[in-house]
């Protein structure tokens, strides 16, 4: 019961995360691929919830062409973390997975659409133009990374977990 009343959580914070006005790009959900497989320690479950998360939510403000890819980018992100999940190097794991979907995504969107020409200066610029997102990506992914690593830290050393087990949780 604790683990669906935290999965329930933790997705429901994800879609509306995506849903509410915010910056563009600016959400926890590569953060959530990264610190899913830690804080649920399954990572099949733990990729699930981004991916689930983006999917409700993008069932809600839409879908587009390349999504795939963003599923697919924030599913490797979720199979490659590393088992040290010491700070420095999950913050350092948050701005490499940062860059691989910046990279991806990018890719995808010069690929797919035809704003850019299907060229290398075509690429470079979808690249370049890229930028201002790639900011607001990183930014977001190493603040909730370092966030949820503290919150991951604060559960595993509280008694918040007596709070959430069952018999608490129907009363």
């Amino acid at each position: 019961m604790e683990k669906i009343f935290l999965v329930c959580s933790f997705i429901f914070i994800l879609v509306i995360s995506r849903i509410i006005p915010h910056a563009p790009n600016f959400t926890p959900i590569i953060a959530a691929a990264i610190f899913g497989p830690v804080f649920f320690k399954d990572r099949v479950l733990g990729l699930a919830i981004p991916i689930i998360g983006m999917f409700i939510s993008d069932f809600i403000i839409g879908f587009h062409v390349y999504q795939i890819v963003i599923y697919l980018t924030l599913i490797s992100i979720s199979l490659l973390i590393p088992r040290n999940i010491k700070l420095a190097p999950i913050t350092l794991y948050a701005f490499l997975s940062s860059l691989w979907f910046f990279l991806t995504t990018n890719f995808a969107v010069w690929l797919v659409w035809e704003y850019y020409p299907k060229t290398f200066d075509g690429l470079i610029s979808c690249f370049i133009l890229a930028i201002p997102f790639f900011k607001n990506t990183l930014i977001s992914t190493v603040i909730f990374t370092i966030l949820f690593y503290y919150l991951n830290k604060i559960y595993q050393n509280s008694t918040f977990k007596v709070y959430l087990n069952k018999e608490n949780l129907l009363r």
